[in-house]
C-alpha cells in the first residue's frame, strides 16, 4: 500500500483500530504509536505485531510504541502526538478510529444530555484534538517518498473516521449520526485548509463492521443484524481488515491526488 513511515493510529486496543495497527506493520510502515485507554490490550496488540514481524523473519521490524490517552483530554493529547514526534522524529499518519456508539431508546426526544455531550466529545471534539495536534507537526516536516517510486508524496496524511451515518440518518442514533455527519464536515474544511500545503485528509465511512464496539451491546447487534439483511446489498457485516484496507488506501501513495473525500466502505448500503 505504499506506507514507509510512522503512523499514529487511536483506538487502536480493538476492532477496526487494532486492525489498522496490523496492517500498517504488514505493509511496511517503519513505526507505530497506539493510543487508547486500555493499557492492557494496548500491550497485546504490541505483542501480537512483535510476533508476527519475527514469524515473518522480519530482519527490520517495525518499532511500537503504545500510549493510554482519553482522546477527549484536550493536554493530554497534545502531550502524547508531540511525545511521537520526538521519539519517531516524524509523524506520516493519523488514524483517528476512537469512537463510541450508543443507542436512545425512543429517540432524539429522549437523547440524554450527559449522552449527547459524552458521545460528541470523543467522537468529534477527540477527532479535532488529534488532528489539530498533528497538522501543526505535519506541516513543518518534509515530504515523504514513496517506498516503491521514491516520488514525493504528502507531508501528512490524517483519516477521520465518520460512517454510513455521516452521510444518512438512522433511527435512535441521535448523538452518534450527528457526531459522524459532523466529522465529514470537518474532514472537508481542513482538507481545504492545508491542500495546497501538501496535507491530505480524507474521511473513512465504514458500514455494519462486526467489532466490540458494535457487538458487545444487545441493542446495537440486534438493530444491525435487522438492517444487515435487508439494507446491505452484499448481505453481510464487513471485517475490521476490510475497512483497514480502504484506511490504508486513503494514509499512503496510492491516494496521492485524493483529499476532502469520503471512502465508503459498506458493503454497498449507501448506493442505493
Amino acid at each position: 500500500m505504499d506506507v514507509p513511515g510512522i503512523a499514529l493510529i487511536t483506538g487502536a486496543a480493538s476492532g477496526i483500530g487494532r486492525a489498522c495497527a496490523n496492517a500498517f506493520a504488514n505493509e511496511g510502515a517503519s513505526g507505530l504509536a497506539l493510543l487508547d485507554m486500555n493499557q492492557e490490550a494496548l500491550d497485546a496488540v504490541k505483542a501480537e505485531i512483535e510476533a508476527s514481524q519475527k514469524q515473518k523473519g522480519n530482519t527490520n521490524p517495525v518499532r511500537v510504541e503504545v500510549f493510554s490517552a482519553n482522546i477527549a483530554d484536550e493536554s493530554r493529547v497534545n502531550e502524547v502526538v508531540e511525545e511521537v514526534a520526538k521519539t519517531f522524529g516524524r509523524l506520516d499518519y493519523v488514524v483517528n478510529a476512537a469512537g463510541i456508539a450508543m443507542k436512545h431508546p425512543g429517540g432524539a426526544a429522549f437523547c440524554e444530555t450527559s449522552d449527547w455531550e459524552r458521545i460528541l466529545n470523543i467522537n468529534l471534539t477527540g477527532t479535532f484534538f488529534v488532528l489539530r495536534a498533528a497538522a501543526k507537526i505535519m506541516l513543518k516536516q518534509e515530504p515523504i517518498k514513496s517506498s516503491i517510486t521514491g516520488r514525493p508524496l504528502q507531508r501528512g496524511s490524517i483519516i477521520n473516521f465518520s460512517s454510513i451515518q455521516g452521510v444518512v440518518g438512522i433511527p435512535l442514533s441521535t448523538a452518534y449520526t450527528a457526531s459522524k455527519h459532523a466529522v465529514i464536515g470537518l474532514t472537508k474544511t481542513a482538507s481545504d485548509d492545508y491542500a495546497s500545503q501538501g496535507l491530505r485528509i480524507n474521511a473513512i465511512c465504514p458500514g455494519y463492521t462486526e467489532t466490540p464496539l458494535t457487538t458487545k451491546s444487545p441493542e446495537i447487534l440486534k438493530a444491525m443484524v435487522e438492517r444487515v439483511s435487508t439494507m446491505v446489498p452484499m448481505e453481510r457485516m464487513g471485517r475490521p481488515d476490510e475497512i483497514a484496507d480502504g484506511v490504508l488506501y486513503l494514509a499512503g501513495g496510492r491516494s496521492s491526488f485524493v483529499t476532502g473525500s469520503n471512502l465508503m466502505v459498506d458493503g454497498g448500503y449507501t448506493a442505493r
